[in-house]
């Protein structure tokens, strides 16, 4: 990925973190990288990954659900497709807003991107002891790392 197209240089933090992703890239050429992006955590993100256009591949998946309405404020799976200033742009912004505050969740996976869209539909939503559906919010980075204290195999 290149320098941003806005000409300023991504702080060293970022660069650190995607020296990271192309060396595991380069080590392991069979895995992708993907994102799961919240989209309740920022606003604009929808015209972000808008502005990023053919550089990602973009799926809400919420979209096609009960709560279709609201889509796009919820978990949104993203592909970087092409090495575009785009796609820098948008990488360098998610891993900025991420180091801040909790907003992406980094995956690797050797699966296709439907098939990894498909899995992550799956578990959108969890049926209550009273026999309702909740939304479980898996995607949200703080619930995300929450879960994991508490499934630490290290407990007692």
């Amino acid at each position: 990925m290149s320098v941003p197209g806005n000409g300023r240089r991504p702080d060293p933090n970022v660069l650190q973190f995607r020296t990271h992703i192309r060396h595991c890239l380069e080590q392991y050429p069979e895995t992708r990288l993907y994102v799961l992006v919240d989209g309740a955590r920022y606003m604009t993100l929808e015209n972000r990954l808008d502005a990023a256009g053919a550089a990602i591949r973009v799926e809400w998946l919420l979209a096609a659900t009960e709560l279709d309405e609201i889509s796009r404020g919820g978990p949104a799976l993203v592909e970087f497709m092409t090495d575009s200033d785009e796609a820098s742009q948008l990488l360098d912004w998610l891993i900025e807003r991420d180091q801040r505050s909790p907003l992406v969740s980094w995956l690797w996976s050797e699966r296709s991107f439907e098939a990894l869209s498909n899995h992550l539909k799956s578990h959108l939503f969890s049926r209550l002891p009273d026999g309702r559906m909740a939304l479980f919010h898996y995607y949200n980075p703080i619930v995300r790392r929450s879960l994991e204290a508490v499934l630490d195999s290290e407990w007692p």
